[in-house]
Protein backbone atom coordinates (compact mmCIF):
# COMPACT_ATOMS: atom_id res chain seq x y z
CA UNK A 1 0.00 0.00 0.00
CA UNK A 2 1.16 3.52 -0.93
CA UNK A 3 2.37 5.67 2.10
CA UNK A 4 -0.38 8.65 2.25
CA UNK A 5 2.76 11.14 2.16
CA UNK A 6 3.78 9.77 -1.18
CA UNK A 7 0.29 10.56 -2.47
CA UNK A 8 0.30 14.14 -1.06
CA UNK A 9 3.61 14.75 -3.10
CA UNK A 10 2.19 13.29 -5.64
CA UNK A 11 -0.66 15.80 -5.82
CA UNK A 12 1.34 18.65 -5.37
CA UNK A 13 4.20 17.97 -7.99
CA UNK A 14 1.99 17.34 -10.81
CA UNK A 15 -0.08 20.80 -10.72
CA UNK A 16 3.60 22.39 -10.48
CA UNK A 17 4.24 20.47 -13.77
CA UNK A 18 1.62 21.64 -15.27
CA UNK A 19 1.92 25.34 -14.22
CA UNK A 20 5.38 25.08 -15.47
CA UNK A 21 4.76 23.62 -18.82
CA UNK A 22 2.45 25.95 -19.65
CA UNK A 23 4.52 28.83 -18.86
CA UNK A 24 7.12 27.51 -21.31
CA UNK A 25 4.47 27.30 -23.93
CA UNK A 26 3.97 31.13 -23.19
CA UNK A 27 7.26 31.98 -23.23
CA UNK A 28 8.49 30.01 -26.43
CA UNK A 29 4.79 31.56 -28.35
CA UNK A 30 6.53 34.95 -27.00
CA UNK A 31 9.86 34.37 -28.76
CA UNK A 32 9.10 32.88 -31.28
CA UNK A 33 6.54 35.84 -32.24
CA UNK A 34 9.23 38.26 -31.24
CA UNK A 35 11.81 37.23 -33.82
CA UNK A 36 8.99 36.76 -36.70
CA UNK A 37 8.18 40.23 -36.16
CA UNK A 38 11.69 41.37 -36.62
CA UNK A 39 12.66 39.90 -39.54
CA UNK A 40 11.78 42.51 -42.48
CA UNK A 41 10.80 39.64 -45.31
CA UNK A 42 9.11 40.95 -48.26
CA UNK A 43 5.42 40.88 -49.07
CA UNK A 44 4.07 38.21 -50.31
CA UNK A 45 1.78 37.87 -53.71
CA UNK A 46 -1.56 36.72 -54.40
CA UNK A 47 -1.49 33.45 -54.59
CA UNK A 48 -1.14 32.46 -58.75
CA UNK A 49 0.10 29.80 -61.18
CA UNK A 50 3.54 32.03 -62.24
CA UNK A 51 6.21 29.67 -64.05
CA UNK A 52 9.52 30.53 -64.35
CA UNK A 53 10.41 32.23 -68.05
CA UNK A 54 12.86 30.14 -69.63
CA UNK A 55 15.01 31.58 -72.20
CA UNK A 56 18.59 31.86 -73.87
CA UNK A 57 19.10 35.96 -72.67
CA UNK A 58 21.83 38.25 -74.33
CA UNK A 59 21.77 39.56 -70.79
CA UNK A 60 19.75 42.22 -68.98
CA UNK A 61 19.28 45.93 -69.49
CA UNK A 62 18.72 48.86 -66.74
CA UNK A 63 15.81 51.10 -68.13
CA UNK A 64 14.58 54.35 -66.32
CA UNK A 65 12.38 54.74 -63.16
CA UNK A 66 10.44 57.93 -63.55
CA UNK A 67 9.70 58.82 -59.72
CA UNK A 68 9.24 62.30 -57.89
CA UNK A 69 11.28 62.34 -54.85
CA UNK A 70 8.51 61.60 -52.43
CA UNK A 71 7.61 58.59 -54.02
CA UNK A 72 6.84 56.48 -50.98
CA UNK A 73 7.03 53.08 -52.90
CA UNK A 74 10.70 53.50 -54.46
CA UNK A 75 11.26 52.27 -56.91
CA UNK A 76 15.01 50.49 -56.45
CA UNK A 77 15.37 48.22 -59.69
CA UNK A 78 14.44 48.16 -62.90
CA UNK A 79 15.46 45.87 -65.71
CA UNK A 80 14.61 44.13 -68.94
CA UNK A 81 15.72 41.05 -70.09
CA UNK A 82 17.36 40.99 -73.39
CA UNK A 83 16.93 38.19 -76.21
CA UNK A 84 17.95 37.94 -80.36
CA UNK A 85 15.33 38.24 -82.86
CA UNK A 86 16.18 34.61 -83.77
CA UNK A 87 15.33 33.44 -80.08
CA UNK A 88 12.49 34.95 -80.18
CA UNK A 89 11.30 33.33 -83.00
CA UNK A 90 12.72 30.13 -81.34
CA UNK A 91 10.08 30.53 -78.38
CA UNK A 92 7.08 32.12 -80.28
CA UNK A 93 7.07 30.60 -83.13
CA UNK A 94 5.98 34.62 -84.81
CA UNK A 95 7.87 35.49 -87.42
CA UNK A 96 11.63 37.02 -86.80
CA UNK A 97 12.10 40.70 -85.64
CA UNK A 98 15.16 42.43 -86.68
CA UNK A 99 17.82 42.80 -83.68
CA UNK A 100 17.32 42.47 -80.07
CA UNK A 101 14.02 42.54 -78.02
CA UNK A 102 13.50 43.05 -74.59
CA UNK A 103 10.95 41.89 -72.11
CA UNK A 104 8.35 43.11 -69.91
CA UNK A 105 10.22 45.15 -67.38
CA UNK A 106 11.52 43.25 -63.79
CA UNK A 107 11.06 46.10 -60.78
CA UNK A 108 11.59 46.26 -57.19
CA UNK A 109 10.53 48.46 -54.97
CA UNK A 110 10.66 49.62 -51.80
CA UNK A 111 7.67 50.92 -49.00
CA UNK A 112 9.58 53.95 -47.78
CA UNK A 113 6.32 55.53 -46.23
CA UNK A 114 4.94 54.94 -43.09
CA UNK A 115 1.68 53.75 -44.48
CA UNK A 116 0.81 50.19 -45.59
CA UNK A 117 0.65 49.60 -49.44
CA UNK A 118 -2.57 47.47 -50.50
CA UNK A 119 -2.20 47.88 -54.63
CA UNK A 120 0.30 49.20 -56.59
CA UNK A 121 -0.30 50.02 -60.58
CA UNK A 122 2.86 49.85 -62.58
CA UNK A 123 3.25 51.56 -65.86
CA UNK A 124 5.64 50.70 -68.47
CA UNK A 125 6.23 53.49 -71.57
CA UNK A 126 7.64 53.01 -74.42
CA UNK A 127 8.42 56.68 -75.46
CA UNK A 128 10.07 55.74 -78.95
CA UNK A 129 6.44 54.29 -79.98
CA UNK A 130 4.48 55.96 -77.61
CA UNK A 131 2.89 53.29 -76.24
CA UNK A 132 1.42 52.77 -72.98
CA UNK A 133 0.39 49.58 -71.01
CA UNK A 134 0.17 48.45 -67.12
CA UNK A 135 0.01 45.69 -64.76
CA UNK A 136 -2.33 46.42 -61.65
CA UNK A 137 -1.57 44.26 -58.18
CA UNK A 138 -4.09 44.64 -55.22
CA UNK A 139 -4.76 42.72 -51.98
CA UNK A 140 -0.91 43.02 -51.20
CA UNK A 141 0.06 43.88 -47.44
CA UNK A 142 3.59 45.77 -47.97
CA UNK A 143 4.45 47.51 -45.14
CA UNK A 144 7.06 50.45 -44.16
CA UNK A 145 10.38 49.22 -44.77
CA UNK A 146 9.52 46.41 -46.98
CA UNK A 147 10.38 45.41 -50.66
CA UNK A 148 8.06 44.05 -53.34
CA UNK A 149 9.38 42.52 -56.84
CA UNK A 150 7.23 42.66 -59.80
CA UNK A 151 8.44 40.01 -62.18
CA UNK A 152 8.25 39.78 -65.79
CA UNK A 153 5.95 36.66 -65.70
CA UNK A 154 3.52 38.44 -63.79
CA UNK A 155 2.73 40.44 -66.80
CA UNK A 156 1.47 36.73 -68.56
CA UNK A 157 -1.54 34.90 -66.72
CA UNK A 158 -1.06 31.63 -68.79
CA UNK A 159 0.92 27.82 -67.79
CA UNK A 160 4.08 26.55 -69.16
CA UNK A 161 6.88 28.87 -70.59
CA UNK A 162 5.86 32.71 -70.32
CA UNK A 163 8.36 33.36 -72.62
CA UNK A 164 6.88 31.58 -74.83
CA UNK A 165 4.20 34.30 -75.06
CA UNK A 166 4.45 37.03 -77.31
CA UNK A 167 3.37 38.87 -74.48
CA UNK A 168 6.05 38.41 -72.54
CA UNK A 169 8.11 40.49 -75.19
CA UNK A 170 7.80 44.58 -75.73
CA UNK A 171 7.40 45.45 -79.14
CA UNK A 172 10.15 48.21 -78.39
CA UNK A 173 12.47 49.23 -81.10
CA UNK A 174 14.81 50.91 -78.55
CA UNK A 175 15.19 49.90 -74.98
CA UNK A 176 16.85 52.98 -74.14
CA UNK A 177 13.36 54.88 -74.42
CA UNK A 178 11.30 52.26 -72.19
CA UNK A 179 10.37 53.62 -68.86
CA UNK A 180 8.35 52.62 -65.92
CA UNK A 181 6.10 54.19 -63.16
CA UNK A 182 4.28 53.30 -60.23
CA UNK A 183 1.38 54.52 -58.18
CA UNK A 184 0.89 53.32 -54.81
CA UNK A 185 -2.81 52.46 -53.01
CA UNK A 186 -2.49 52.88 -49.25
CA UNK A 187 -4.38 51.06 -46.35
CA UNK A 188 -6.18 54.38 -45.52
CA UNK A 189 -8.28 54.43 -48.69
CA UNK A 190 -5.81 56.95 -49.91
CA UNK A 191 -2.79 56.81 -53.15
CA UNK A 192 0.16 58.76 -54.52
CA UNK A 193 1.24 58.90 -58.26
CA UNK A 194 3.62 61.20 -59.63
CA UNK A 195 2.55 64.94 -60.12
CA UNK A 196 2.10 64.50 -63.67
CA UNK A 197 -0.61 62.17 -63.00
CA UNK A 198 -2.59 63.59 -60.05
Amino acid sequence: MAHPKSKKTRFILLPIAVIALIAAGVFLTKSLRKKADSVQAESAYVPQNVSKAEFISLGDFAIRAEQDDDAPLKILEAKVHVISGQEYTRLTGQPGRVGEVISAPHVVLQNVSNKTVTALTLMVHDKGSGVKFGIYIREQSIKPGQQFTVRSENFVRVGGNPAANPKFWLDAADKTQVAVTVVAYFDDGSKWANKDRR
